[in-house]
C-alpha cells in the first residue's frame, strides 16, 4: 500500500499483505526481533506470569486465529496464564489451537450471524474481544464483481460489528474499565493506493466503527482501541492470489495491457515476497514486513494496560512517515474550506496545544488520575 501516484505491480504490491505462515515464538523479555524491536512477548514463568490488570486471569474472545496475527495474539494470552476463545474456520488450524494449553477452538465465520451467536451465548463474562478475522484482495476497482466487494466488507466490517454487539453484554459484565475490545486495523485505513480500493475501503470504514464505538462505550466502562498494522508476514496476501490473477484476466480497457504485463511477472515470480534488503533503503519495493509479535505487544498493551490508547500504530518509520504525510494531506484540505483557511501560525498553534493535551493525559494516566 502507498500513496503514489502510478500503480504499483501487483506482485509487488501483493508483498505488503504476504509472507509466511508465522507463528509466534516466545522471545526473551527485550530480545529483539531481528529487526531492532522487542517482540514484546516473555515467556510465562509460574509467579512471574503476567495476567493482566490486577494480577487476573482473563477471558479473551480472538477472532482470525488461525494464522499470523490472530494465532500469535492467542498463544501469547493462553502463554500468559489467560482463557482464550480462539475462532478459526479451517479444521486443521482448529485441531493445533486445540492442542495448546488455555486455548479453547471456536469454529467460526464472522460473516455467519448464527455462529456468533451461538458464541455468545457461551460467554457469560467477558474481558477482551480482538477482532482480526480478515481478508485481503486486490485489484483495480472495477475489476471487482458486487460478490468479492461484498465478501470483503462482511468479514473486515461488518464482522467486527457482528462480534462486538452479540458480545457487548459479556464485556459490559466484567466490570467497569475491565471490558476491552480491539480491532485489528490497518495503516490502509488511512492512506490507499492503486489495487487497494476495497480492502483500504474496508479499512476506513473500520477506522469511523472503532472511533463511534470508543465514544458510545468509554462511559460504561468499556474500552476500544484499534491496531494500525503495516506490512506484516502473516500469509494474507498469497491466500488471496487465486482472486488477484482472475480480476487482472478480466480487467478491461485502458487497463488490459497492463494487466496482461502483471499477470507475466506473477506468472514469473509467484508473487512471493521479496526478502528485506537491508543495505537499500525501505520502498515500496523493498519492504520490512514487521513479525505478528509485534503486533501483539500493541494488542496486549490495548487489553491490559490501565491507560489504553485509541490508536496503534505498528510498522517501519517510512511505513508511518506515509500515514503522517497523508494525514497533513487531508488537514490541508480541510483548512482550504471557505470557514477556515487557517494561517500557518494558527495551525502550528493548534498542534502544539493538541501536543500539550497529549502530554498532560499522559501525565493523569500514569498517576491514576481520570482524563
Amino acid at each position: 500500500m502507498g500513496n503514489h501516484a502510478q500503480p504499483r505491480n501487483a506482485p509487488a504490491a501483493a508483498r505488503e499483505l504476504a509472507g509466511p505462515r508465522v507463528r509466534c515464538h516466545w522471545h526473551a523479555a527485550g530480545q529483539a526481533d531481528g529487526q531492532g524491536r522487542s517482540a514484546g512477548a516473555a515467556r510465562p514463568d509460574g509467579a512471574a506470569r503476567r495476567r493482566g490488570r490486577g494480577g487476573r486471569l482473563k477471558h479473551v474472545v480472538v477472532t482470525g486465529a488461525g494464522a499470523g496475527i490472530g494465532r500469535c495474539v492467542a498463544e501469547t494470552l493462553a502463554g500468559q496464564g489467560h482463557r482464550v476463545w480462539a475462532c478459526a474456520r479451517q479444521p486443521a488450524d482448529l485441531a493445533a489451537l486445540g492442542a495448546i494449553a488455555g486455548i479453547e477452538p471456536v469454529a467460526l465465520d464472522v460473516r455467519q450471524p448464527a455462529q456468533v451467536q451461538a458464541l455468545a451465548e457461551r460467554l457469560p463474562v467477558l474481558h477482551g474481544l480482538v477482532n482480526n478475522a480478515g481478508v485481503g484482495g486486490l485489484g483495480w476497482l472495477h475489476t471487482f464483481s458486487d460478490d468479492e466487494f461484498q465478501d470483503i466488507l462482511d468479514t473486515n466490517l461488518l464482522g467486527p460489528q457482528r462480534l462486538s454487539r452479540a458480545l457487548l453484554p459479556a464485556l459490559l459484565a466484567a466490570g467497569a474499565g475491565q471490558g476491552r475490545i480491539v480491532h485489528i486495523g490497518s495503516m490502509g485505513g488511512s492512506i490507499t493506493s492503486p489495487l487497494y480500493g476495497p480492502y483500504t475501503a474496508s479499512k476506513h470504514a473500520l477506522e469511523a466503527l472503532a472511533q463511534c464505538q470508543r465514544l458510545e462505550l468509554a462511559p460504561h466502562g468499556v474500552s476500544v482501541s484499534i491496531v494500525q498494522p503495516g506490512a506484516v508476514a502473516t500469509g494474507i496476501g498469497q491466500r488471496g492470489a487465486a482472486g488477484l490473477r482472475a480480476r487482472l484476466q478480466r480487467a478491461g480497457p485502458p487497463f488490459a495491457e497492463a494487466a496482461a504485463a502483471l499477470l507475466a511477472q506473477l506468472d514469473g515470480d509467484g508473487g512471493a515476497p521479496a526478502p528485506f534488503g537491508p543495505s537499500q533503503p525501505e520502498s515500496a519495493s523493498n519492504r520490512r514486513q514487521s513479525p505478528p509479535a509485534a503486533v501483539a505487544a500493541a494488542v496486549l498493551h490495548a487489553l491490559f494496560d490501565g491507560a489504553p490508547r485509541a490508536r496503534y500504530l505498528v510498522g517501519s518509520r517510512w511505513e508511518g512517515d506515509r500515514v503522517v504525510h497523508q494525514l497533513i494531506e487531508r488537514l490541508l484540505d480541510a483548512n482550504e474550506g471557505e470557514a477556515m483557511q487557517m494561517g500557518r501560525d494558527e495551525l502550528v498553534a493548534r498542534l502544539d496545544a493538541a501536543l500539550a493535551q497529549r502530554a498532560a493525559a499522559g501525565a493523569d494516566a500514569k498517576a491514576g488520575r481520570p482524563c
